[in-house]
């Protein structure tokens, strides 16, 4: 969440739109099939080149490295040369996000996430990723799916309370959770498929597909499990999610599209592990960081912890966590002219939402105030209690829970919890927050999984994310002079 003294919350949405519907024509696949924005390309185009800035910047903009930035575009670049649309104007960028996902836009733009990059354990690993994405595009999925009346909705999604008004503002990366949870699985094993053709293609080794595949279900279980969700649960938030395939259906896929057997094929792990040594792990302070179910923000001093269950998402202007029944926390910052926070609540934020309840309250020193009305999330009618806490004279921190009314008397404590949890950090807690970093290291003589596991940061599920990381089984050891990936603060690199 980047905010700052002149970066407030602002309603808005980036919505493909009123495009005329046509036939079109997939190259890479020979099919036909109605389009909603058109059928010629250039429609894909135009449309991929208008919305990439603004949903990269919904992940947090560019990750500001040029080398690794290099290393990715030439892989792509490689990938889509031997695709059947080579000419397309193919980008390759690297979002500043811990979230692990990929997307494609229509006509050429491809992102890949820093989340991803770290938990990738070599070249041919990205390179599926990368051909998986590119095959959405030539296959010309998104014309397709529009074409069946699912428009892409990219940006800002709103959220509106009893008046209707845009002043809740959910993750602007929901957009493209939604656009991408719109492919369907034949469309995911299509472009697994074509990715896999890409990748025989360009010599990468076919089979990477299936275990980054492998690394990102158990990827899944274990940041699920960290958020407290079930194991049933735990694809709801991640790339599973937006990425519906199976291993079956993946090793399907490369054995159709390969035809043959690779002889010598490229995986490159090493050069891979080079290229991303030192990469930022997490979250970025500057955008304020999420560990576990606590949010804080070194940079705007502040911090609070939402409820067990709870899967806290940061965005650019707001901080979203969700239950998987449903309920919903968004935090954002607003500008105030209120002498009060009461005041603020019924004659700002909420003049005319029908606000019962109107309580003053004082959280950790400062002034603050909550109320009560009812509203809609979308379709869906939804309890909502609103909290404003003051930050200065001028700015005001807002948190916003909202609830199913069935939940809404079993997370009233939770939410209470939440609410006293919120408290300003001193200017030493701050300075103390140091960004995380993936360090590739070599394992010493003497050294286990456990012993190197002891420095993670994730306290009982540091084995879980040294495995994870490293691509390793229960029972795999290390040995001496095997390359690892380590996660530690900047001041506390391994020398």
């Amino acid at each position: 969440m980047a905010l700052s003294r002149r970066h407030f919350m602002a309603a808005g949405a980036a919505a493909c739109t009123g495009a005329l519907c046509g036939c079109a024509q997939s190259p890479a696949t020979g099919r036909s099939f109605f389009a909603g924005m058109g059928g010629d390309i250039n429609d894909d185009i135009k449309l991929g080149q208008q919305e990439h800035a603004k949903l990269v910047k919904s992940f947090g903009g560019v990750y500001e490295d040029r080398k690794l930035q290099s290393y990715v575009d030439s892989i792509g670049r490689k990938l889509a040369a031997h695709s059947e649309m080579p000419t397309l104007p193919y980008s390759f960028t690297i979002a500043n996000s811990p979230i692990v996902n990929a997307f494609a836009l229509p006509g050429g733009p491809v992102t890949v996430t820093r989340g991803l990059l770290a938990l990738c354990n070599s070249e041919a690993e990205l390179a599926g990723v990368l051909g998986h994405e590119i095959g959405h595009v030539t296959a010309r999925h998104t014309a397709e799916r529009q074409g069946q009346g699912m428009l892409a909705q990219l940006g800002v999604a709103a959220l509106a309370i009893a008046t209707g008004s845009n002043e809740l503002a959910s993750m602007a990366s929901q957009g493209a959770q939604t656009m991408l949870q719109s492919y369907s699985r034949d469309q995911e094993s299509e472009a697994d498929a074509l990715g896999a053709r890409y990748m025989e293609r360009t010599g990468y080794d076919v089979d990477k597909m299936v275990t980054f595949l492998d690394s990102l279900h158990s990827y899944s279980v274990v940041d699920g499990r960290m958020a407290g969700l079930p194991d049933g649960k735990v694809d709801d938030f991640n790339m599973m999610a937006t990425h519906p395939r199976t291993v079956d259906r993946v090793r399907d896929a490369a054995r159709l599209a390969s035809g043959v057997r690779q002889v010598d094929p490229l995986v490159n792990r090493e050069p891979y592990l080079n290229a991303i040594n030192d990469l930022l792990f997490g979250d970025d302070p500057k955008q304020g960081m999420v560990v576990g179910t606590r949010f804080t923000h070194p940079e705007l001093r502040f911090e609070f912890t939402v409820p067990d269950g709870f899967r806290i998402t940061n965005g650019e202007r707001s901080v979203r966590a969700q239950n998987p029944d449903g309920a919903v926390i968004v935090f954002d910052m607003a500008q105030t002219r209120a002498a009060s926070m009461t005041s603020y609540l019924g004659r700002e934020w909420a003049a005319n939402a029908g606000l019962s309840g109107v309580e003053a309250l004082t959280i950790n020193g400062q002034e603050a105030a909550t109320a009560t009305t009812r509203g809609k999330a979308g379709n869906t009618v939804v309890d909502v209690r609103l909290l404003a806490i003051r930050k200065d004279e001028n700015e005001v921190f807002r948190l916003v829970f909202l609830t199913p009314p069935a939940l809404t008397a079993r997370l009233s404590e939770p939410f209470r919890r939440t609410t006293y949890s919120f408290r300003r950090l001193s200017t030493a807690e701050a300075a103390a927050i140091q960004p995380l970093r993936l360090v590739v290291t070599y394992v010493r003589p003497g050294e286990t999984v456990d012993s190197l596991a002891r420095s993670f940061p994730f306290d009982r599920w540091n084995r879980d994310w040294f495995r994870l990381l490293n691509q390793l089984q229960e029972n795999d050891p290390v040995k001496a002079g095997q390359v690892v990936k380590m996660i530690m603060a900047r001041e506390g690199a391994r020398g």
